[in-house]
């Protein structure tokens, strides 16, 4: 049986999910919530609508900024009520400076390390109202500034053991309505909040279905970052090298300019 090259491409467009690059408009406001004590400046997203099974990728933002801001004063930026299942692509870009990211009842269903790899100030993550099941171990390994982690009315089955090692500033979480069931589910006291991440880590939230020996993604993490320290180590000798190179190349043109000036002077000595 034969297909025509159009054939081929429709199908490979029904198999992979496709990109899509938007333009997004922000209701641009100075505003507060209730874990942050100061207002800051934030986008709330008017217009992502139906994104299902696709990945939006936010191109850039418009809307009408307060008299002195930029896109670079935003800190606090909000999407809700949107149909995304994958986290957007590039907002870092769009915004430099987020120290706040809320995605509300916005049927996310996936999350992993890579999306929030640029958010590195990230301390407020608010994912409340999605279909989420799984957090996996390396989920917030670059993200070790979260004071507070909402991920209430989801549908979390599984929670690694390690996946909260890395907040170690976590302040605030609530895991209220989710599959899995805790003594507390919710807490904001920072011993409490421990009392939650032990009870993760002997077990309480895992699920056979997602339990592996040996997650790859969190393999690849290790070994790159034992690649990144080796390289690492190898450029600080060969910088180290390089200098005591040059120092011993000045100790050689010196030597060759005394052995110089001994020789001329040896030969005006010889001559008549």
């Amino acid at each position: 049986m034969k297909f025509s090259s159009f054939t081929i491409l429709i199908c490979c467009f029904s198999i992979f999910p496709v990109r899509n690059s938007m333009t997004i408009k922000c209701n641009y406001s100075m505003s507060a919530y209730w874990s942050i004590k100061e207002r800051d400046y934030k986008c709330k997203v008017q217009n992502i609508d139906d994104f299902t099974g696709n990945r939006v990728t936010i191109e850039k933002a418009e809307g009408n900024h307060t008299i002195g801001k930029s896109n670079d004063d935003v800190k606090f930026f909000t999407i809700t009520s949107a149909n995304l299942t994958y986290f957007p692509k590039n907002i870092e870009n769009v915004f430099k400076n987020l120290e706040l990211i809320a995605i509300w009842d916005s049927n996310l269903i996936e999350l992993t390390s890579e999306d929030l790899r640029p958010f590195a100030k990230l301390k407020d993550f608010y994912l409340q109202g999605n279909p989420i099941e799984v957090i996996r171990e390396d989920l917030f390994v670059h993200n070790p500034n979260i004071e507070v982690l909402i991920l209430e009315n989801n549908k979390i089955s599984h929670i690694d053991s390690k996946a909260l090692s890395y907040l170690n500033n976590l302040e605030v979480i609530d895991l209220k309505n989710n599959v899995c069931e805790f003594d507390k589910d919710e807490a904001n006291i920072r011993s409490e909040v421990l009392e939650i991440v032990k009870q993760i880590e002997q077990g309480q939230c895992q699920s056979p279905k997602h339990t592996t020996s040996e997650n790859p993604l969190m393999s690849q993490i290790n070994q790159r970052d034992e690649n990144l320290k080796f390289n690492q180590e190898y450029e600080e000798k060969i910088k180290k090298l390089s200098e005591e190179i040059q120092q011993y190349k000045n100790i050689i043109n010196k030597q060759e300019e005394q052995l110089k000036n001994i020789t001329e002077l040896n030969l005006l000595q010889l001559q008549p």
